[in-house]
């Protein structure tokens, strides 16, 4: 009602600028001026009140996610941890075992989701080091080992023409590949082979990961690293999103393009030389590797 009422004050202030350029009236000019002075403030403070409403909406949020579902997450998988001690039921093992990894799942997305928050508001540190690319993507590839079984999926590594390290948050690079390559077994097709490949180009360190699955749309292409998209062939978006704010917030570009023959590719650059700036303060050590 109160906003009704200030767009009501809109054509009064108009009227009175074409009694202005009409009668050229001082008194006009002032009344104009006054009226839309009052107009103005009055839709400042209207956004400056939703701006601190939402702002303490978003903090709310936040402050649920890291402390009530991710404590009581986290004592779910304390409870599944004991109960599991006690249990030499198979039928029992097994329901323990898809209620653990449920949680371990929630856990992630709300890792996922605090973490992007961090991103999207300039808030997150990144904490570089000289990162071994061989050790990094065996470290990644070991990890998802168990999935890559299920799926009757074998995955290669290939450096070519590579560099041997670069400078990078390693915990958040190994976000990245991981879930690249949790994505890829996700849509691939059986029996078939995710290959990762690794090069070096115009200092940058490349990196890249193929699998072969059904050929993505041009919307899918288009919005593959959306916040707000989830594609059924794809993953989930803010998984894809996070990788997205991770590369681009060490200064690289990532992408997915389609190789032919049902084969789509996940590729990524990172800068090899780590720049310091506000978003990377922390250095573990002093000397940087040479190209």
């Amino acid at each position: 009602m109160s906003i009704a009422k200030d767009f009501l004050l809109i054509p009064f202030s108009l009227s009175l600028i074409i009694l202005l350029v009409i009668a050229d009236s001082k008194i006009c000019l002032m009344l104009a001026v006054i009226t839309g002075s009052f107009l103005a403030l009055k839709f400042m403070k209207k956004y400056f009140n939703l701006k601190t409403k939402l702002i303490r909406q978003r903090e709310y949020f936040i402050n649920v996610l890291s402390h009530d579902f991710r404590v009581s997450t986290l004592a779910q998988l304390r409870g599944v941890e004991i109960l599991s001690k006690f249990t030499s039921n198979n039928d029992q093992k097994l329901l323990l075992s898809d209620i653990d990894e449920s949680c371990r799942y929630t856990l992630d997305m709300i890792s996922m989701l605090l973490n992007s928050f961090r991103y999207e508001n300039g808030e997150k540190v990144l904490v570089c080091e000289e990162i071994n690319i061989e050790n990094l993507i065996l470290n990644c590839i070991n990890q998802i080992k168990k999935y890559s079984y299920e799926k009757n999926i074998e995955i290669i590594f290939k450096k070519e023409n590579t560099i041997d390290s670069f400078w990078a948050d390693k915990t958040e690079i190994k976000k990245v590949i991981t879930n690249l390559l949790i994505t890829a077994l996700s849509n691939s097709k059986s029996f078939k082979k995710v290959i990762i490949n690794t090069g070096y180009i115009d200092g940058m360190a490349l990196f890249s990961i193929s699998y072969t699955g059904k050929a993505l749309t041009l919307e899918e292409y288009r919005r593959m690293f959306s916040g707000d998209s989830k594609f059924s062939t794809v993953g989930h978006g803010i998984r894809m999103n996070l990788c997205k704010q991770i590369i681009e917030f060490h200064g690289g570009e990532i992408k997915v393009i389609n190789s032919g023959n049902e084969i789509n590719t996940f590729t990524f650059t990172i800068p090899v030389r780590a720049k310091e700036s506000p978003s990377m303060l922390s250095y573990t050590q002093i000397s940087q590797p040479s190209v």
